[in-house]
């Protein structure tokens, strides 16, 4: 199967798994709460909050592992591989072990801040199971990391579509026969469990050449790992301070209940993001392995294609909360939530300029230039909290997103598409201009024709919202496929629908 193949297939699957997940939980959630109760669910929800800090703990080792597997496979050096992922299991096995230990004084502190006896018993199950599947998790990843370099996202995804059905089936049965908190702890227990030996069964069986080993680490591994992996980690802290700091700002600076609205138009956006990051984030193990064998010509030729493919995704996606986004918050929220429309608004129009360029930032990690990124991200996390303090001064609760936004359009425009192209010797033009900007432009102009046309059919009803969505589909697909994208975009595309000769 061919690259391309393979990155559209992964992405196919990729957002499969993300509409699984948020069907199940849209449909779960009610469930849970009322078999739980609402404080056995605060405490679920607590726990879930708390052991979410645990990933700080990979330290960047995951994207680490991923880079220089995947260098070594554009090389097709196995021994490097496999030394690659052996010290990766290593490093990861000794991160399980301290999870472990963190888990374990958790638990035996308990006592000191959970005052009801029953309450802290019940608690340090949970804390204990959860931690110890958490943990054992952490050298698992390796075997992603194998299956992730070879492009297989299919088979990552199919492990976690199972692993969701599965253990929501298991906790639906047993909730509905009047089960509690524990039951629901000990079936993700195992869900996890099952989930990471199904990686690693099918990293074992299709890629034996790779073998991982444990405690032996190589130093010179060591070394290159470390010296990508804390940047990575910088970057991880700085994204908390940029997009999880706005309801803190707004409940410290002006009122707790303007958090809610708040909330509610951030999490149209982080679907939107979700969206979008599922279906073109697969590319940095290909940078990778073009930058294992010293191509940098395909490495500036891929993005400049998958920029464009994002530019459209992310036009369709963003142009459409714009469009549908009051209609649709008034259906899911019901009245009285229109500040949340306006808090989507201003954070889309930041979103559209950034997440199209989310290839680039992919291309710095995957050549590990991506030092020059954690300046980027520390910058705008000062940045970010300066300006949305500022801000809230003035507009209060929308001064914040106005924040946000105002950081975000300084520094994807002028700032990190010079970082980019510098980095692969592209010229800031082709990329920024030519590439995202006209792309995007021209996307605009076709659907604010499509909404010009449709736009009484729009009603906070979900039948027609899927309707006008429907149409919009059949519309901007073709029309973008021989009105935007250019000749040789579109023979590429038809090269993918094309069987190759000899195959069946």
């Amino acid at each position: 199967m061919s690259t391309a193949r393979r990155l559209i297939k992964g992405s196919i699957f990729r957002n499969a798994e993300l509409c699984v997940l948020l069907v199940v939980s849209f449909l779960m959630t009610p469930l849970i709460v009322h078999s739980l109760g609402d404080r056995m669910y605060g405490v679920w929800t607590l726990v879930g909050i708390f052991m979410g800090y645990y990933g700080l703990l990979d330290f960047g080792l995951s994207s680490a592992a991923s880079r220089f597997i995947s260098q070594s496979l554009g090389r097709n050096d196995y021994d490097e591989m496999s030394r690659v992922a052996t010290t990766a299991c290593t490093l990861f096995s000794m991160v399980g072990a301290a999870a472990l230990l963190i888990t374990i004084l958790i638990a035996a502190a308990c006592p000191f801040f959970i005052h009801d006896p029953s309450e802290a018993v019940l608690f340090r199950k949970i804390i204990l199971l959860i931690g110890v599947a958490t943990a054992v998790s952490f050298p698992a990843r390796v075997f992603d990391g194998i299956l992730n370099s070879h492009l297989r996202y299919d088979y990552t995804s199919c492990i976690a579509i199972a692993r969701t059905l599965l253990s929501n089936a298991a906790i639906y049965y047993y909730l509905s026969r009047g089960h509690g908190i524990m039951t629901v702890t000990f079936i993700n227990f195992l869900a996890s469990l099952l989930q990471n030996a199904g990686s690693l069964v099918v990293a074992k069986t299709q890629y034996p050449h790779v073998r991982v080993g444990c405690l032996h680490a190589h130093p010179a591994q060591v070394r290159a790992m470390f010296s990508y992996s804390w940047k990575t980690f910088v970057g991880q802290i700085c994204d908390i301070l940029r997009f999880r700091i706005d309801a803190l700002m707004i409940a410290g600076f002006l009122r707790v209940d303007l958090v809610t609205p708040y909330s509610v138009g951030v999490r149209i956006l982080d679907g939107f993001s979700k969206l979008a990051l599922s279906s073109i984030g697969g590319m940095m193990p290909i940078f990778s392995q073009y930058e294992g064998r010293g191509d940098y010509p395909a490495i500036r030729a891929a993005l400049l294609r998958v920029t464009t493919f994002s530019t459209l995704l992310c036009s369709f996606i963003g142009f459409s909360i714009l469009f549908y986004g009051r209609a649709f918050i008034a259906r899911w929220m019901g009245p009285g939530y229109d500040s949340s429309y306006h808090v989507a608004v201003i954070l889309c129009i930041s979103s559209l300029i950034a997440l199209p360029q989310s290839p680039g930032i992919q291309v710095l990690y995957g050549i590990s230039k991506h030092g020059v990124y954690m300046v980027i991200n520390i910058c705008e996390a000062i940045a970010n909290v300066l300006l949305s303090y500022i801000f809230l001064k003035h507009y209060g609760m929308y001064g914040v997103a106005i924040g946000t936004t105002v950081e975000m359009l300084i520094f994807k425009l002028f700032v990190q598409p010079v970082c980019v192209c510098r980095a692969i010797q592209l010229p800031v033009r082709t990329y920024l201009l030519e590439t995202v900007l006209a792309n995007m432009l021209k996307a605009a102009i076709l659907l604010g024709s499509f909404f010009f046309l449709i736009r009484g059919m729009v009603a906070p009803s979900y039948g027609r919202l899927f309707c006008c969505m429907a149409l919009q589909t059949l519309f901007f697909v073709p029309a973008a496929f021989f009105l935007v994208l250019r000749e040789p975009e579109r023979r590429y595309i038809l090269s993918l629908f094309r069987p190759k000769a000899g195959s069946p």
